[in-house]
């Protein structure tokens, strides 16, 4: 054992871990369990234990310790008690075995109560980020919330759906729940009107007739303005106008969308030589339709 020591004293940790699979002593598969929690290998620490705890009962204590600290780390504190329990029904023959099982009890609702606390404020700053006037603090709280449980958020998210006066916003809000699969009807301001649907049953946003995947649709700009500038620009106008006309769909044909687009982007470039009117007779569009068309939309990217 003194080997394993000297390995651990090195931090030689992976070495350890190696060296331990498949042991049965004791003292060896403390080791091991304290070289995968130094590694960051939790659940691998835990598998030990459950596998091989009839051997690393030898060392009652240090195993009792070691088992309910670690089930309170990954936050298994229903398993905690349960594995408490049946350390208390074991024969033990000595008072500190007796003390340490009364500490265990005491530090599981201890390490719960923190948890717990930790998780409230956390949910807490999120919505007050959630209900700030601050768009760029309302989106980054908006991403914090696609990584946990959305249940605690739905009653402020559906306040922005239908509160906050940005359109973006109110869209990005929904476009989460979207994400979730969110399967109730939920209220949603589009424009000037309220309306009710339901997230899991909304289409994907982003989607452009014509063009399934997005490079095809950069190929498409490139291969008309042949300008890397142009296409990227129209591209990102392009996405910022599905944001803020969602749930509802792009009302153009594939052709309509690279001139319109096309042709905002130039213009937000500054670029000499864009002419509409031109545009739209070199590839068969009605010129009037197309202007009205633009003018709308530009009008409206302007509220973005």
């Amino acid at each position: 054992m003194d080997s394993l020591k000297t390995l651990m004293d090195k931090k030689e940790y992976e070495l350890v871990i190696k060296l331990t699979e498949n042991s049965e002593d004791s003292l060896a598969l403390f080791y091991r369990v304290s070289a995968l929690i130094a590694t960051n290998q939790d659940i691998r620490a835990l598998e030990t234990i459950t596998a091989k705890r009839r051997f690393m009962q030898e060392h009652l204590s240090l195993l009792i310790k070691m088992h309910i600290e670690l089930l309170c780390i990954l936050g298994k504190f229903d398993e905690a008690y349960e594995e408490l329990k049946y350390y208390q029904e074991l024969p033990y023959e000595n008072q500190e075995t007796e003390e340490l099982l009364m500490e265990m009890s005491k530090y599981i609702r201890s390490e719960e109560k923190k948890r717990y606390l930790r998780k409230e404020v956390g949910q807490d700053q999120i919505i007050k980020k959630l209900l700030s006037d601050n768009d760029n603090d309302v989106l980054a709280a908006l991403d914090n919330v696609r990584n946990m449980s959305l249940e605690p958020f739905i009653p402020t998210l559906a306040k922005i759906m239908v509160n906050n006066p940005r359109q973006a916003i109110r869209s990005f809000a929904l476009f989460l729940l979207v994400a979730k699969k969110f399967n109730q009807v939920v209220k949603f301001l589009h424009f000037q009107q309220v309306i009710e649907v339901v997230p899991a049953q909304l289409e994907e946003p982003f989607k452009v007739p014509g063009f399934d995947d997005p490079k095809l649709l950069s190929m498409a700009f490139q291969n008309t303005f042949q300008d890397p500038s142009v296409t990227q620009n129209a591209m990102q106008l392009l996405s910022s106008y599905l944001i803020y006309i969602y749930p509802d769909k792009l009302p153009l044909e594939a052709k309509e969308t690279i001139i319109v687009f096309g042709y905002l982007a130039k213009q937000y470039l500054q670029s000499a030589d864009n002419d509409l009117e031109n545009l739209c007779l070199s590839h068969h569009l009605d010129p009037i339709k197309i202007s009205d068309i633009t003018s709308k939309i530009k009008e409206q990217l302007e509220h973005f």
